[in-house]
């Protein structure tokens, strides 16, 4: 060992850097082994290991500083070199300190990864402080046994402090005496609390009977992303009852439109009845007007137009437009009125209804007002619409007349269906209805 005297000092400090990294390492072999799963087997071959270390840096220490450590008699540098010759021995121990270094090292890593892989009372609390739900466990008397960090956090947001008993702090829960900020409420049957961050926690209780004592297990689980569900389906709901009770209300009033609807129908209907009747009640007259007012009442024509008054009035079924239009064309052609027709009704029924309507009261009013014995009607099917054109050889109006039930009818019954009317008094009257859309009448 006299040659460690003719190192220089660089190299006799790095010798001792290593020996200093060679203890820190083993010690740190020694600590992981001893929280390993055998830490009783594995903790004590590292601990002498240790000491083997310790011993030789202890007496490169003692050689180098010439140190009185009582390990070795102390001698002068001269009887070293005399008792010693040769390196071997010194290249020995660094080989040794160099073999040492390599396995702490390697030890170290191995227990590191065992103990994080594999289980132990250390990996189960890092397991259970990385979950993102709060977990703890209490004996019946409510001494925490276990409680992870997430639940640490909540008890302090939700009760200013870490509490250490298990049932105490679950009373403070059901009671709902809780830090200013926080809010205590129910889902499904469980407790939840609202933090001031606008998180949503649900809390739940379970016992647990291990042997023949009986656990207690409390969770927190993070419910915000379903509590802002659920509130905004209770918004939702809230939404639908009142749109449930518009849609109530907008029905009733439907049912009284409908009614009133029905009613002007009605009237409607009545209307052009009793005015195609009295028209022809009126022209047969007129026909019979030598013949004493007796006779002409007893008519054979009359007859039949007074006693079926009623019944059509009464009749809640109405035929089909093309019926109606032949009906209308052979009661006036009974009195003298030739009612010439040219083209067909739509295929629509309403919009076919709608137009013998229009031609009921115009054939009507061309009668009673115009004294016409000839109506020619028109009706023609256009690509952008319908067209029909009604027109008679009465004598036109002295004046241009004021719109009122007849005309104004017309044009009710063509406003759903935004058609327009046109009145024309020279030479002769003339209506002419148009109804857009062409595509319905191909």
């Amino acid at each position: 060992m006299a040659e460690i005297y003719t190192w220089t000092w660089p190299v006799r400090s790095v010798i001792m850097f290593l020996l200093v990294l060679c203890v820190l390492s083993q010690t740190l072999a020694l600590v992981l082994s001893f929280y390993s799963r055998k830490r009783k087997l594995r903790a004590l071959p590292e601990l002498c290991v240790l000491a083997v270390i310790l011993l030789c840096s202890l007496l490169y220490g003692q050689v180098l500083g010439s140190i009185d450590l009582r390990l070795i008699a102390p001698v002068n540098p001269t009887a070293l070199r005399l008792a010693l010759k040769g390196r071997i021995f010194i290249w020995i121990c660094l080989i040794v300190i160099l073999i040492l270094l390599a396995r702490s090292i390697c030890i170290s890593l191995l227990r590191y990864k065992e103990i994080n892989t594999g289980i132990s009372a250390l990996s189960v609390k890092n397991a259970i402080d990385s979950l993102h739900t709060g977990i703890l466990f209490s004996d019946p008397d409510g001494f925490i046994l276990l409680s992870n960090a997430k639940m640490q956090r909540l008890m302090t947001e939700i009760t200013g402090k870490i509490q250490r008993n298990g049932w105490h702090f679950y009373c403070t829960l059901t009671s709902g005496v809780l830090r200013p900020g926080c809010q205590k409420t129910e889902f499904e049957g469980q407790i939840v609390c609202l933090l001031p961050d606008g998180s949503a926690w649900m809390f739940t209780r379970t016992e647990l009977p291990i042997g023949k004592k009986i656990y207690i297990q409390l969770t927190a689980a993070d419910i915000t992303e379903r509590w802002e569900l659920t509130a905004q389906l209770q918004r939702q709901g809230i939404q639908l009852e009142q749109s449930g009770e518009e849609l109530k209300r907008t029905i009733a009033n439907l049912h009284i439109l409908s009614r009133e609807r029905e009613a002007q129908k009605a009237k409607m209907r009545a209307h052009d009845i009793l005015g195609q009747r009295l028209s022809l009640l009126l022209r047969t007259v007129r026909n019979e007007r030598d013949i004493r007012l007796e006779q002409a009442l007893d008519h054979d024509l009359l007859r039949p137009l007074s006693l079926g008054l009623i019944d059509e009035l009464l009749s809640g079924s109405e035929p089909s437009p093309q019926d109606a239009l032949e009906e209308l064309r052979q009661g006036f052609g009974s009195i003298g009125v030739n009612i010439r027709l040219e083209g067909k009704l739509p295929e629509d029924k309403a919009k076919g209804q709608m137009f013998v309507d229009i031609l009921r009261e115009g054939v009507t009013n061309a009668v009673r007002h115009g004294f016409a014995t000839e109506v020619a009607i028109q009706m023609e099917h256009r690509d952008d619409g319908f067209r029909m054109r009604i027109a008679n050889n009465g004598p036109p109006p002295p004046e241009i007349p004021i719109e009122g039930g007849g005309l104004s009818a017309m044009r009710k019954r063509l406003e759903p269906y935004g058609g327009t009317l046109q009145v024309d008094f020279d030479p002769h009257f003339v209506l002419t209805i148009y109804l857009p859309g062409g595509e319905d009448y191909v």
